[in-house]
C-alpha cells in the first residue's frame, strides 16, 4: 500500500508551490525509523517497508485525531509487525510439520539474530526497542500497551533466554 503524497512537479507546473501537509512530513521523518524497526522485528527489509507502509495508511486516516503520533505510530509498527509474526508462525509451524529442517547458523551475529528471532514476539519486541531503538522502558511499555514492570520481566527473561543459548 503507497501512502499518496503530493507530486512536487504538479506543484511547479500550476505556478503554485504547496507546502506539504503535516502529515507528509510526519511520514518523511518517522519512516525510516519506522521500517528499522520493523525490519528489527521481522527480519526482513522488504516485509519491513510493506509492513510500515501498513502502519501509516493506519495513522493516515485518523492522523488529525492523533494528539502524540510518534508513541501511537510505533504501537501500531509493533501491533503491524506482531499479526505478520503470528501469521508467519502459523505457516512455519506448517513447513516444520511436514519434515524440513533448517540449517544452523557458523556466523556468531547470525547465531545472535537466530537466538533472538526464537524469542517470544513480546520479548524480542523489548530487546529490539532496547537495544537498536534505545528506548526507555516507559516508551516501549506504551508500544506494547503494557505496565512497565512487564517489559522489565520480559527484558530480564529475554536475556536469560539470550544467554543460556550462548557458547
Amino acid at each position: 500500500m503507497t501512502i499518496p503524497c503530493e507530486d512536487p512537479r504538479s506543484a511547479a507546473e500550476d505556478g503554485h508551490a504547496r507546502e506539504p501537509s503535516s502529515f507528509d512530513r510526519f511520514f518523511r521523518d518517522q519512516y525510516p525509523t519506522t521500517v528499522r524497526l520493523a525490519h528489527l522485528l521481522t527480519g526482513s527489509n522488504a516485509i519491513a517497508e510493506e509492513l510500515a507502509q501498513d502502519a501509516f495508511a493506519q495513522i493516515y486516516r485518523r492522523f488529525d485525531t492523533i494528539r502524540e503520533p510518534r508513541p501511537y505510530l510505533r504501537a501500531t509498527t509493533v501491533n503491524v509487525c506482531r499479526n505478520w509474526h503470528r501469521r508467519r508462525t502459523r505457516e512455519v509451524d506448517r513447513f516444520r510439520r511436514h519434515g524440513a529442517t533448517t540449517t544452523d547458523a557458523s556466523d556468531p551475529v547470525d547465531e545472535l539474530i537466530d537466538i533472538i528471532a526464537d524469542l517470544s514476539y513480546r520479548q524480542r519486541a523489548v530487546v529490539v526497542m532496547r537495544y537498536w531503538l534505545d528506548l526507555s522502558e516507559a516508551d516501549i511499555a506504551q508500544a506494547l500497551e503494557c505496565r512497565p514492570g512487564t517489559v522489565k520481566s520480559l527484558h530480564s527473561r529475554a536475556l536469560a533466554a539470550i544467554r543460556k543459548e550462548l557458547p
